[in-house]
């Protein structure tokens, strides 16, 4: 076992302690690892000796971390994480394929663009499992960056240093809205339009926000912030229940199926160029070729 700088403590320890942490038990760490639940008790006893900390409260049956424990465990989590980005980076240059596919992408897509592309893949490829990672736009870049996706959805810019990607569509603005609405009687919107009307928007935070306000008061017109939020896509549930009008972009939108929403294109305008991404010269195996074929298709809706 790999000592750590002379402490010892191993690097078998720190990672049993980190699974105990992420699947709250001792009995699901032993399934995670496999390896026997007396074994992770018997290793957790022994990295609190070396220590001289006690790492979990014990209360019928249930454990939690500790001040010290989570402290180790943030201080650890980065090295696991490029650990296993070095794994499947290794098992790409020996041509060995994963049965398992994790895609990051906005939450939006998980209405209808990440379910029909699995749905595809399952029709005529065997996959244990997805796993899907959400966020902001950043944040999608931090997944497949650090390791915790093979792919991402995004839009440009995407830095070409770090990254390989294929164009899926192009998107401009749109205002969507319940369908009683004035708007629906309107074949283009304007920011003149959207004077005193209720918006349902992301937070400040993010950039799409900062372009809506922005565009507003261009025009003269003094946004009214009805409803903030802070997930790409809940808007919706929002705008839906009339609760007030959003803006987006025509990519975005059309993952809004499911809901009877109305949307006409909203000047001014911006063109937002989406791709699909992942780590620059990683080789994709078939799965994850098949993967970006469809994540193309059905964003263009082939």
């Amino acid at each position: 076992m790999v000592e750590i700088a002379k402490t010892g403590i191993t690097l078998r320890q720190l990672q049993i302690l980190r699974e105990v942490v992420r699947t709250g038990s001792e009995r699901n760490a032993a399934k995670m690892l496999e390896i026997t639940q007396p074994a992770i008790s018997q290793q957790i006893k022994h990295l609190e000796e070396t220590l001289g900390v006690q790492l979990f409260l014990r209360d019928k049956g249930r454990l939690s971390p500790t001040t010290h424990t989570m402290t180790l465990f943030r201080d650890t989590e980065a090295t696991f994480m490029q650990i296993e980005r070095i794994s499947k980076t290794v098992a790409s240059l020996k041509g060995i394929e994963s049965d398992t596919i994790s895609i990051a992408a906005p939450n939006v897509f998980s209405l209808d663009l990440l379910p029909q592309v699995m749905k595809r893949i399952r029709a005529h490829r065997t996959v244990a499992s997805f796993h899907v990672k959400s966020g902001s736009y950043h944040e999608v870049v931090e997944h497949v960056l650090e390791g915790r996706a093979d792919l991402g959805v995004g839009r440009l810019p995407i830095d070409d240093r770090v990254f390989d990607w294929i164009p899926t569509v192009t998107a401009t603005n749109v205002c969507i809205f319940h369908p009683a609405h004035r708007f629906s009687r309107m074949d283009l919107i304007t920011a003149e339009d959207l004077k005193d009307e209720p918006l349902v928007d992301i937070e400040p935070q993010f950039q799409s926000h900062q372009m809506d306000e922005n565009a507003l008061r261009y025009m003269g017109v003094e946004p009214y912030m009805a409803v903030q939020v802070d997930v790409i896509g809940q808007e919706v549930s929002f705008v839906a229940a009339g609760l007030g009008v959003s803006s987006s972009n025509t990519f975005a939108a059309s993952q809004f199926k499911s809901f009877s929403l109305k949307m006409r294109p909203f000047e001014p305008s911006a063109l937002y160029h989406y791709v699909v991404f992942w780590q620059k010269g990683r080789r994709l195996g078939h799965l994850l070729q098949t993967a970006t074929d469809e994540l193309v298709r059905v964003a263009k809706g082939d």
